[in-house]
């Protein structure tokens, strides 16, 4: 049988080029532990990833085997714990002469043993070295005085296991913070004039990623203990810290995204702060090309200008990523925000799919609201979403920032080139507007003409969010009935989950008015109690949804997290207000599933020790918690402002989750089907069930039925508050749809309309709004 050795294998000339030999992938391929195509000039994946394709006649002779030389150093840790332990043991006898004595001999020992070892290592491919000098092992278990890394870096893994890494970090933790340009990424990463700059971002990756590795052989390869973990993620924040870049701001974000997740968010909060003051000072927070006003000081440029679009992009993505995390601080904290309207001026990102095949395209601009302008009192129905250009567009000479948006131009934004990070940031903003510019009002409920303004502002930003609904682009509908064919984009998801939280948070202190509150007869309390158990329910399908959906190992943020709290606290709340209801919804025990499912996801596949203290686990605790003292306590009532409190998240309190048993009986284990059941939604469980699959994943189940409003007409408005004269909505967004403040009667009136409380507010799974973005296994 004749052999094909490739194109050029069969008389062609010696000066021609060949093919690879039969078998031999490319190196890239060879590393990567991918199928190569063996194609000339370069394979198919190295074209993808823009990565350097040759090919070697003849394979290097193996060295020591992969991971060999990590074991030697687990057992040496071992036997330095063993020692530690006896050393404690005799000090505990009282022989501390004996143990000092000692000390010293068993630490040159170790010393000696470390050095050896050493002397199998073999010199790294130029590529996997790393400049500085050799690392350090430790010397002393966690007793002792000296860290993992006393004066050096930390060591990082040779390329093959890297690239195990990189693949997970940009398939399960990339999606929820789409900061770094892969192609772009890899290109730097063989690039040795750029490996160093990207120390930092590479050590933050290993340290994410790695609890999501499937290879069995690199799992175990990185395989550390968990202050040893602790210790690197201080090294990264403490050079990270030294000086501000683009880079550094990168590792930064994906630190503080894993210590939210891991429920560490004391240790998050002073890297937000941080972020939020070096992203200014770097200029982050406005377009390189916009022309800062300034006119006697101009501020110091610690930057270059962006080489090319791409990387203009990357930084624009790196603002609202931080962005993004100064929102969710500041609404699950109830704090104040960070960056405000005075110093930010940024476009939206665009579609991930044109960001990732280097597509220059115009974005429009995001207004942020002003604090001042957005007092009670001052009406915001005309705050503008997406402000324009400072400059006007030319004809000639115009650079993609310029265009698009000019002050002259048409009155609707074109948001065709933005992507679903977009509208999920969109979505975070309009829940900080609900957080900022009504629930941290302050507010004299005793006094007419306040109590009015504050109606006034209720409604305001509750047409805003029915505004913003009714715009979501069509580009994103799928058949939901056929759901097989298709994956649910995770940042439009969060956009929706996060719009319906916005709506709860909006509507909870309307739905559930403290019984001494004046004017309480006066307030929508049945649409608002209505609204709130809709957008719960929708939450719950949404999330459900998703979970069956997506990767069964793929982890979800903490924002989605935090909004499934909301929503199960608000069915906790609908249940406790309303007496017809004997048991709280089904969805409440759907949404606590869901949580479980997150804190076993965010664990990874090798690291299940920490679940029960990341975040998703304490919102679960702590809504198990609340379900128990509603059903034992007929007089507790939940506070509906508590939801920023009852959750201990600071280090030095004591962790909520301890002590806390969940107040559902659990079904004995079906060991013929791995996969436990659910139940069924809008179904008022017997014996809730508690259990969930193996894997963390949410079983299937029956989409949830929930009762929605006929929705208006989608083209109803335009972008911009370019809005229909025909309309009922249109005249209530006009600015002089308000009545007199004095009087809080004739406003409660409008809000008691049939046109106000008939409005389709809550995004629905049916609604099939969650198009992905996905293409070959990339977003």
């Amino acid at each position: 049988m004749d052999v094909d050795n490739g194109p050029d294998s069969s008389g062609s000339p010696d000066n021609a080029p060949r093919g690879p030999e039969v078998g031999h992938a490319c190196n890239s391929c060879r590393k990567r532990k991918l199928r190569c195509s063996r194609e000339l000039p370069a394979c198919q994946h190295c074209r993808k990833s823009a990565s350097e394709c040759t090919y070697e006649t003849k394979r290097a002779k193996p060295g020591m085997k992969a991971g060999a030389l990590d074991n030697i150093h687990r057992r040496l840790d071992a036997l330095e714990r063993s020692v530690g332990r006896q050393q404690a043991t005799i000090e505990n006898l009282g022989l501390g002469d004996s143990h000092q004595e000692r000390d010293p001999n068993v630490h040159s020992i170790l010393s000696a043993l470390a050095t050896a070892l050493q002397g199998f290592t073999k010199p790294s491919p130029p590529t996997a070295s790393h400049n500085g000098p050799p690392s350090k092992r430790r010397r002393l278990d966690n007793g002792g005085a000296a860290p993992y890394f006393p004066t050096h870096d930390p060591p990082l893994p040779d390329d093959t296991i890297l690239s195990h890494v990189l693949e997970a970090y940009f398939i399960y933790v990339h999606p929820w913070t789409p900061i770094i340009h892969e192609a772009r990424f890899r290109r730097r990463f063989v690039d040795d004039g750029e490996r160093d700059r990207l120390q930092l971002i590479i050590h933050s990756m290993v340290l994410v990623a790695q609890a999501y590795v499937e290879d069995s052989d690199t799992a175990a390869s990185l395989e550390r203990p968990h202050n040893q973990w602790e210790e690197i993620r201080d090294w990264i924040v403490s050079q990270a810290m030294k000086q501000p870049s683009v880079e550094n701001l990168q590792a930064l974000v994906i630190i503080a995204s894993t210590d939210i997740g891991n429920g560490q968010v004391s240790q998050a909060w002073p890297l937000v702060g941080s972020l939020s003051r070096m992203v200014e000072y770097l200029q982050l927070t406005v377009e390189h090309d916009e022309p800062v006003q300034h006119l006697f000081s101009q501020p110091y440029r610690l930057l270059p200008p962006p080489k090319d679009w791409t990387e203009a992009e990357e930084r624009r993505r790196i603002f609202w990523s931080i962005f993004a995390l100064d929102r969710f601080c500041s609404v699950s904290m109830g704090w104040n925000t960070s960056l405000t309207a005075d110093d930010v001026r940024r476009r939206l990102p665009c579609d991930g799919i044109t960001w990732r095949k280097e597509n220059p395209v115009v974005t429009p601009y995001f207004g942020i609201w002003d604090k001042s302008a957005g007092r009670i009192g001052n009406p915001i129905a005309f705050l503008p979403t997406h402000p324009v250009s400072v400059r006007p567009a030319q004809d000639e000479g115009e650079t993609p920032s310029d265009a698009g948006t000019s002050p002259g131009g048409a009155s609707t934004v074109d948001m065709s080139t933005v992507g679903a990070y977009a509208y999920c940031l969109e979505a975070t903003e309009s829940l900080s507007r609900v957080t900022t510019y009504f629930l941290q009002q302050k507010v004299n409920l005793n006094d007419q003409k306040e109590f009015g303004a504050w109606l006034t502002r209720f409604k305001e930003l509750d047409l805003r969010l029915v505004h913003w609904k009714m715009l979501l682009p069509q580009k994103w509908t799928v058949n939901v009935t056929q759901q097989a064919l298709s994956r649910m984009d995770p940042n439009l998801t969060l956009a929706h989950v996060t719009h319906n939280a916005s709506m709860i948070l909006l509507h909870q202190p309307i739905a559930f008015p403290l019984p001494e509150w004046p004017f309480k007869s006066r307030m929508p309390i049945v649409c608002s109690m209505d609204t709130c158990q809709s957008a719960a329910v929708e939450v719950a399908s949404i999330t459900n949804h998703y979970l069956k959906s997506s990767l069964p190992i793929s982890p979800l943020s903490s924002q989605l997290a935090f909004c499934v709290f909301i929503a199960a606290r608000a069915l906790l709340l609908y249940w406790q207000h309303s007496e017809a209801e004997q048991a709280v919804a089904s969805e409440f025990w759907v949404l606590i599933q869901s949580l479980d499912a997150m804190s076993t996801r965010w664990a990874g596949l090798h690291r299940t020790e920490s679940a029960q203290k990341n975040l998703a686990a304490k919102y679960s605790a702590t809504l198990a918690q609340l379900h128990r003292r509603c059903s034992q306590d007929k007089s507790f009532k939940i506070n509906i402002a508590g939801y920023t409190t009852e959750i201990m998240l600071a280090l030095d309190e004591p962790d909520s989750t301890e002590g806390v048993i969940l107040d559902m009986p659990v079904h004995p284990p079906d060991t013929a089907n791995p996969a436990l059941q659910i139940i069924t939604p809008r179904q008022v469980p017997s014996s809730p069930i508690q259990t969930r699959a193996i894997d963390g994943s949410i079983p299937p189940s029956q989409t949830f039925a929930a009762q929605r409003i006929p929705p208006l007409t989608p083209n109803s408005f335009s972008l911009n508050m370019g809005i229909s004269e025909h309309t009922g909505v249109a005249n209530m967004l006009r600015p002089n749809f308000t009545p007199d403040t004095d009087d809080p009667m004739a406003i409660s009136q409008m809000l008691l309309d049939q046109q106000f409380t008939d409005l389709d507010r809550v995004i629905s799974y049916s609604d099939g709004l969650f198009g992905s973005e996905y293409d070959g296994q990339r977003w």
